[in-house]
């Protein structure tokens, strides 16, 4: 993920499994938002782990548009 504008990259949201957060990777990127997943792979490995959710990172310039998206999709669902 690149530093757009000097902004920072922020947490965006959490998942509980990598499937949920490559859906919302998966939608944000379509929508010419950069995404970058963490714990993806210890997530499925180690699923046990209290805080081992799947975390959704953004430039902090595009949070606002990736949380009304997100949002949008969840209100169709």
């Amino acid at each position: 993920m690149t530093d757009n504008n000097n902004g920072e990259v922020v947490t965006l949201t959490t998942f509980a499994t990598a499937a949920e957060a490559e859906i919302a990777a998966s939608m944000l990127r379509s929508m010419g938002i950069e995404v970058s997943i963490v714990n993806e792979i210890s997530s499925i490995m180690l699923p046990y782990i209290n805080d081992n959710r799947v975390r959704l990172l953004v430039n902090s310039d595009d949070r606002q548009r990736a949380l009304e998206l997100l949002e949008a999709v969840s209100e169709e669902s």
